[in-house]
């Protein structure tokens, strides 16, 4: 038997032993934001050059590969590519925004709309747990530029997730009213009428997503959503639900898991249990279901074999 002296010796051989790892480099699963708007986003091409695809349309992204002085990241549940020097991690992001904001009486830049960098620098501090600051930032952004709709958008975004529904519509509408043909804006208004339940309200937002951009699968798997899982009968329509959840997960090649959650949940609502225990076991399979959400995707897994239907909030 091994006494706990030589354990201890062991394991200082082992460390002495063992090589040192070299620190990583990568970017892989961190958050990034774009250092100035007006950011060119890519596709990598079957000959291995990247060709641009025209703008960025998120400040923040998480990085899934890490190639070539290149990102991969997800856009409205597409692989889209941007340069690593573009990019700044969300621990330094405050720190650029802030520098930016110190050089800008100095060396003013036409191209970049006022206000920009205390918005984007409200953003990274919402994303630092920082949300009273942030608030603070994005008041400044509208103030100094106040028909810029992208700013309601942002602050409407953190209203949202700190559970302030009411003032998230009431920047959401602000942001519509300068940006008729936002299909953000009209999605993110959509989940702040659900979380109130007023889902008639989401559902007639998330038509007008779909309307907006048809080949938007985060807007398109919204709608399936909430026609196949909204408590309010009236609500509800399966037949439609599938065909939407369907159209999300063409766009995705089938390789999104949360699209295909939807799928599922679309047959259930329409009586085809079969296939909607077949698709849920494909969702969970995909891996790409965050770890908070799993256990309520297995959970419908187990309510799908028992031929129910699945009802949420949203």
């Amino acid at each position: 038997m091994f006494g706990p002296d030589l354990l201890a010796t062991l394991a200082l051989a082992a460390s002495i032993m063992a090589p040192a790892l070299a620190p990583r480099t990568d970017w892989v699963g961190e958050t990034v934001f774009i250092k100035k708007p007006g950011t060119i986003a890519y596709t990598l091409e079957a000959d291995g050059n990247f060709k641009p695809a025209g703008r960025v349309r998120s400040i923040q992204y998480v990085a899934k590969k890490d190639e070539k002085g290149h990102i991969q990241a997800l856009q409205e549940g597409k692989p889209v590519w941007l340069q690593k020097d573009d990019l700044v991690r969300l621990r330094d992001a405050v720190e650029h925004y802030t520098k930016m904001l110190d050089e800008a009486p100095r060396a003013p830049d036409e191209s970049v709309p006022a206000g920009t960098w205390f918005a984007f620098r409200g953003w990274a501090r919402f994303r630092q747990g920082k949300t009273e600051e942030a608030l603070k930032d994005l008041a400044e952004a509208i103030r100094v530029n106040p028909s810029a709709s992208s700013w309601y958008g942002n602050r409407a975004l953190i209203y949202l997730e700190s559970k302030k529904y009411d003032e998230a519509i009431q920047d959401l509408s602000a942001c519509i009213e300068l940006a008729p043909d936002s299909d953000a804006a009209y999605r993110n208004r959509a989940v702040a009428y659900s979380r109130k339940k007023d889902f008639a309200k989401a559902a007639a937002d998330y038509e007008k997503v779909v309307e907006l951009k048809p080949d938007s699968p985060v807007g398109q798997n919204g709608l399936a959503w909430l026609l196949c899982t909204a408590p309010d009968d009236k609500v509800r329509d399966g037949k439609r639900a599938v065909e939407h959840a369907a159209k999300a997960c063409e766009l995705t090649e089938y390789k999104n898991g949360g699209y295909l959650d939807t799928l599922a949940a679309a047959y259930a609502e329409v009586g085809e249990f079969d296939k909607a225990v077949e698709w849920q076991e494909k969702a969970l399979k995909a891996g790409d279901i965050p770890v908070k959400d799993l256990d309520a995707a297995r959970k419908r897994l187990e309510l799908f074999k028992q031929k129910k239907p699945y009802r949420g909030d949203e």
